[in-house]
């Protein structure tokens, strides 16, 4: 009885054995097939590592700089322990609660805080100014030169403030607010860290009195009461007693106070993440491209060896499982190498911003998974077509066209269906609809799919257009020319990843240049004259012109009677400030404008509205003098809250009326930023004087497009590697597919460099390809985008316009990008000995 059990444990035992031989060979041959050739997956490792590496530096740097923020933003109320936010705007009020809670049982301090913000004149910037606490304790950062502000007159820059500002200790600078101006000495810097979110609001201390001196009019937008204990009671019981006290004031605890305050400033740095975000999908897209096509080839390859294994016995299942054990191999080790990597480069940037680092473990595991699955995900077509390799496969040699099959009429109409569908909705998006940016975003993207689907239809036509101009170069050159054409499938996909790619790029070029065209277009309408320094109220100086008219870059200045006047017509009196420019003055405006009419007043459009007056009707404007009553024509030359009429009009309405105003001309090509450093340096010690003009409004827009630009081309870069490696990995399989072949064209009298020529010129001629394609893609929807973009913005005017040298730069970084490419797998095709090669079976 025991002899039969044992007997039957071995039987089951060795049953077992052999399920599990039967079972997982297919894996164990995927696994030798990564280690023995390591080389033909070494691009989708290299591919996986910089997506997965890009993605983890990216959430790893924003979790820094997250953490960062948030103890900026909260940084005035760390040492404390209660917070209260004060409503009432009384002074004496104010003082008066600060003192009943600094006795409150529990309080060692109770002091005021105030916080408002100001524009910078000469600038478009806004300056955050908080009261320097009395109490040492809540001074949440230090000096890096000079000393704190003393009096009214003083303020405190951060570091990287003053640097935006272009200030210095012992400059001036003047901060205008609803009510206020203000001009201050800078007495020192503080210190603002490295972040590279420093900046995102300009701070700046100022001392008390500047809010509570008898004679100041300076209004604090948030005063708050900072309480700290004195460690006898917990926070929330202290802030039970100072509620007592406080009455309907807000009183919280500083961690709640830090959880409300942060939960309303972190968009900036959620926008910053998502941008991050939304380009690491990209680079993913385009690596998961290159991997399906690296599959794709491989599968092409090793025919004969699934033919083999289909003939001994292997299933279907058994093949699309060891390919997609092979993919996830490959998947784990470079979503590992990239995890590495992304976490080495996030110490890095923490280290030269002398942060801590910060690594987010759930993020960096979640983006390592993400590199896997993608990299199973890739190979589920190629798997279905290494199931379907007949067992007579085996007998035959390794056909390297066999993926190059004729597309089917589902897959040649598909595509031209989907990028019609897109150009229909591109089109709508055109008429002015209620949803017209969605229409032309969804339209862009429904056609871009489209495009890339049928990249296998046009790329091959492209290449052979030009192959037909190199074919004269040589064998080698005309040989390049049909190997490109040999398998339009592979051309397609490897030429897709660089067309997405490039494409975005450019898409962004023409996007930014033609919205700078575009937006300057319009606020040359909007704003006619370049420049404007103007009073509030009364004179300017009598050297303010001619101190303009020197300023490098202004090809002239002139001065401008005006005076503050009362409009009646609308539904209430406006007080408004009227100008009286004569003919010297109209040369500042722009070609084509005649001089003002005696007989109509020229307004600010918006004013009219807000007044509730219809253009044309006839209103009432009051001066020290007198008064006219003449029809009102809405007209942009007029600034913001202001009318025009004629020097006649002016005088009637105040005969004393003094030059108030300075208009302004640029040359063409100015420095817009120079000037306006310039115009700041000016205008700084004229306390009340505003800038503006469409010069400034110019540099707003400029500005934040270059940034966005610069940012968003070196995010792409990453894509663009990754197509590029894709190129390589391409022609490096080609070479091992083609190793019979090549031995062949040596043997028959091709030199080593004309092979590797051949290689070179094949890369050369799929990225001159696919950066021509790109670039008209990329053409296209960033006009596409320039017009959604300024429809929603309201531009009356769309232009369009193309960096030539960026765009070359783009079509030349490419191809010269996959001729490096081709030099290892020339080098190693060069290497082969004819006869050994030949002899390879």
């Amino acid at each position: 009885m025991t002899a039969a059990r044992s007997t039957a444990s071995r039987q089951t035992a060795a049953r077992s054995a052999a399920a599990r031989q039967t079972r997982f060979p297919l894996a164990r041959n995927a696994l030798a097939e990564v280690r023995h050739h390591p080389r033909r997956v070494i691009a989708v490792v290299v591919a996986i590592m910089i997506s997965v590496g890009y993605l983890t530096a990216s959430v790893t740097v924003v979790a820094g700089e997250t953490a960062t923020f948030e103890r900026s933003v909260i940084a005035r109320t760390t040492a404390t322990d209660v917070v209260v936010t004060v409503r009432t705007a009384d002074r004496a009020a104010q003082s008066r609660l600060a003192a009943r809670i600094a006795d409150v049982a529990g309080v060692a301090s109770a002091d005021l805080s105030f916080l408002s913000q100001g524009r910078v004149t000469g600038s478009s910037e806004y300056v955050q100014q908080q009261s320097i606490p009395a109490n040492p304790k809540l001074r949440w950062t230090d000096l890096a030169e000079g000393h704190w502000p003393a009096t009214p007159a003083e303020i405190v820059l951060g570091a990287v403030t003053a640097r935006q500002l272009n200030l210095r200790v012992g400059d001036r600078i003047t901060i205008n607010d609803t009510n206020s101006s203000a001009t201050l000495t800078v007495t020192g810097l503080m210190h603002e860290g490295n972040s590279l979110l420093s900046g995102l609001a300009q701070r700046s201390f100022v001392a008390p009195s500047y809010y509570t001196g008898a004679d100041s009019i300076h209004t604090s937008q948030q005063t708050e009461i900072l309480v700290i204990g004195d460690g006898t009671v917990a926070p929330d019981r202290l802030a039970e007693r100072v509620t007592a006290t406080a009455g309907g004031d807000r009183v919280e605890t500083s961690a709640g106070f830090t959880r409300r305050v942060i939960a309303g400033r972190t968009q900036g740095v959620f926008l910053f993440q998502l941008l991050l975000l939304v380009f690491g999908a990209v680079a993913l897209l385009v690596g998961s491209i290159m991997i399906v096509n690296t599959f794709l080839i491989l599968v092409a390859q090793r025919r004969r060896q699934i033919g083999l294994l289909r003939a001994v016995g292997a299933h279907r299942d058994q093949i699309r499982r060891g390919l997609l054990a092979e993919a996830t191999v490959i998947g784990a080790a470079g979503s590992l190498l990239g995890a590495g990597l992304g976490v080495a480069l996030a110490a890095v940037v923490a280290a030269v911003l002398d942060q801590r680092l910060t690594v987010p473990a759930g993020q960096v595991t979640a983006v390592a998974v993400v590199g896997v699955a993608i990299a199973v995900l890739s190979v589920v077509v190629p798997a279905r077509r290494a199931a379907r390799i007949a067992p007579l496969d085996a007998l035959r040699t390794v056909a390297g066209d066999a993926t190059g099959r004729r597309a089917s009429l589902l897959r040649r109409t598909g595509p031209l269906a989907l990028i019609g569908v897109g150009l229909a909705a591109i089109g709508l998006g055109r008429t002015g609809t209620t949803y017209a940016l969605l229409y032309s975003v969804a339209g862009s993207f429904v056609c871009a799919v489209g495009l890339l689907s049928a990249a296998g239809l046009f790329l091959p036509a492209l290449l052979r257009a030009l192959g037909a101009a190199v074919r004269r170069a040589g064998p080698a050159a005309r040989l390049a020319t049909d190997n490109t054409l040999r398998n339009p499938g592979r051309t397609a996909a490897t030429g897709a990843a660089l067309i997405l790619a490039v494409g975005l790029v450019v898409a962004l070029q023409v996007g930014a240049a033609s919205m700078k065209a575009t937006a300057d277009s319009n606020l040359e309408a909007r704003f006619p004259v370049d420049v404007t320094v103007s009073m509030f109220d009364g004179p300017l100086p009598p050297r303010t012109a001619g101190s303009i008219a020197a300023i490098d870059g202004i090809a002239g200045a002139s001065g401008i009677r005006s005076t503050r006047v009362t409009l009646r017509g609308g539904r209430k009196p406006a007080s408004v400030r009227a100008l009286g420019p004569d003919a010297t003055a109209m040369v500042m405006a722009p070609a084509g404008y005649p001089p003002i009419d005696t007989r109509v007043v020229l307004a600010d459009p918006y004013l009219l509205t807000d007044a509730g007056i219809r253009n044309g009707t006839p209103v009432t404007v009051t001066g020290r003098s007198g008064s006219v009553t003449l029809p009102v024509r809405a007209d942009h030359l007029a600034p913001a809250d202001t009318l025009i009429v004629a020097p006649g009009v002016l005088s009637a309405l105040d005969g004393a009326a003094p030059v108030g105003t300075v208009w302004a001309r640029a040359r063409p090509g100015a420095d817009i930023t120079e000037l306006r450093s310039q115009l700041r340096t000016v205008a700084e010690p004229l306390t009340g004087a505003e800038v503006g003009g469409g010069l400034s409004a110019k540099l707003v827009y400029h500005t934040a497009l270059d940034r966005l630009l610069a940012l968003t081309t070196t995010l792409l870069a990453v894509a663009v590697l990754i197509a590029l490696v894709g190129v390589g990995n391409t022609l490096g399989l080609s070479v091992l597919e083609r190793t019979r072949e090549s031995a062949l064209l040596r043997a028959l009298g091709l030199q080593r460099r004309q092979l590797r020529g051949m290689l070179a010129a094949e890369a050369a001629l799929l990225s001159f390809a696919g950066a021509m394609a790109g670039i008209a893609a990329g053409t296209f929807f960033g006009w596409v985008g320039t017009h959604a973009v300024s429809g929603e913005l309201n531009f009356e005017t769309v232009r369009f316009a193309m960096s030539v040298p960026q765009t070359l730069g783009v079509a030349m970084v490419a191809v010269t990008a996959g001729v490096v490419a081709s030099v290892l797998p020339g080098r190693r095709a060069a290497r082969a000995m004819p006869v050994d090669a030949l002899a390879e079976t």
